[in-house]
């Protein structure tokens, strides 16, 4: 599907197709590509991001994919686009499938940032689960700030990765990436993906929301109670809702919902 014909929430563009076929293109990429795949997995917060950052905004529309991370965003999609497939597509999925395909394939892994010694500890856990995975390389010594861009790209280089997991979290992770874009395609690298806390729920730094709470979608609340120095963050939940039930009011209008 064309980007331009791709669904969006609220102006930010998501690539539709299941868990299937998105693991089918990414392999496929892996074995026959030339280029380098931008990925992302988007969650309110992104959105949200996107509608007061024109640089985050510019970045992510560029991104060759943008999976459906977080549970809300997810119900956008079904509410805005009901008879498009989507399904959810975390940060954590993209690694561990990316860390199978990388043990299939031959390519390496380079994981950069995370809190020290987490991406090291994420990269024994993925080793647990995809034997025969190459990690090419592991780098939290810097900061998504352009001061160690130089160190981290050289680092990357190096290394001989094909695949590059960036866990800055966000919107730092999407400016690091775009503003290093050129350097990462010319290094050879095929796919590079802004995974978010995929590092700290692996390493097992961050603890998993018990299943009820995940069956329900209710991961982001769990980490709140747990976290609750990160509300501010949660309040443009609200504000995500609202223009979602604005959009959607004006699609039915408008007789277009697909």
């Amino acid at each position: 599907m064309s980007a331009n014909l791709e669904p969006s929430v609220l102006g930010v563009r998501i690539t539709p197709g299941t868990h299937t076929e998105l693991l089918t293109s990414l392999s496929d990429h892996l074995c026959h590509a030339q280029n380098m795949w931008h990925m992302a997995t988007a969650n309110p917060e992104y959105v949200m991001f996107a509608r007061r950052d024109p640089a985050f905004a510019a970045a992510l529309g560029e991104a060759a994919i943008v999976t459906v991370d977080g549970v809300g965003l997810a119900l956008a999609m079904r509410l805005l686009h009901p008879n498009v497939a989507i399904e959810r597509y975390t940060g954590v999925t993209l690694t561990t499938d990316l860390a199978e395909l990388s043990a299939d394939s031959g390519a390496g892994i380079f994981l950069l940032g995370a809190g020290p010694g987490i991406a090291t500890q994420a990269a024994v856990k993925l080793a647990e689960h995809a034997p025969g995975v190459v990690i090419s390389g592991v780098w939290d010594g810097g900061t998504p700030q352009p001061i160690h861009d130089a160190e981290s790209i050289d680092r990357i280089v190096a290394s001989g990765a094909r695949i590059v997991l960036v866990a800055y979290g966000a919107p730092a992770q999407i400016h690091w990436i775009q503003r290093n874009l050129a350097a990462l395609d010319q290094s050879g690298v095929l796919i590079v993906a802004g995974i978010g806390g995929a590092f700290d729920y692996l390493s097992g730094n961050t603890p998993w929301a018990p299943a009820i709470v995940r069956r329900f979608g209710l991961e982001w609340l769990y980490r709140l109670v747990r976290e609750p120095w990160r509300w501010r963050r949660q309040l443009v939940l609200p504000q995500f809702v609202l223009l979602t039930m604005l959009e959607f009011a004006r699609t039915k209008l408008r007789g277009n919902v697909e």
